[in-house]
């Protein structure tokens, strides 16, 4: 029993400072971690995998008129370590263009598409659906990119438009 105490008390100093010397080289790693992670949510302030539900994000010009307005009913943050950037996964997803007056100049419906946040930037990989506000044209197309900053979008082939276009009244002679 004796041997047994003594064993402790010799042992019990040698391993608090084992674990003092394996202590900071861990911490240093966390804090390393820990400002890293950091950086990567700076922007959007929540965790890659994090589901966020029904997100809305406008975007206004410098003398705040609207440009353009992004609903998302499901988005998955992600980090493309490709290149090192914040994406978001979004699913159902619809945006409006406005033009310079604020009125609503096109509706698009998206199933699946990434949000580049540091570009504010969408691409859609899958099918996209724009129509008019107007009624007078519609596109459907198996992707786009879409500039919310600017209100500009490019649609991605194969795609099909339609456009309807009035008809000429016949103009009677004097």
């Amino acid at each position: 029993m004796k041997l047994l105490l003594l064993m402790l008390i010799f042992l019990l100093p040698s391993c608090q400072e084992e674990q003092k010397r394996v202590r900071p080289t861990i911490q240093k790693e966390a804090n390393t971690r820990d400002s890293n992670e950091e950086e990567k949510q700076s922007l959007l302030n929540v965790p890659a995998g994090a589901v966020i539900e029904d997100l809305v994000l406008p975007y206004y010009n410098d003398a705040q008129k609207k440009v353009s307005l992004l609903t998302i009913k499901e988005v998955t943050v992600a980090d493309d370590v490709r290149i090192d950037k914040t994406i978001l996964k979004g699913e159902n997803l619809k945006v409006w263009l406005f033009d310079e007056e604020g009125a609503i100049r096109s509706t698009t419906v998206i199933s699946s598409a990434d949000y580049l946040v540091n570009k504010d930037q969408l691409v859609a990989k899958s099918e996209v659906l724009m129509i008019g506000s107007d009624g007078k044209f519609a596109a459907k197309s198996k992707g786009g990119i879409f500039s919310l900053t600017t209100g500009q979008a490019i649609l991605l082939g194969p795609a099909t438009a339609q456009f309807k276009i009035p008809q000429k009244k016949d103009i009677e002679a004097p």
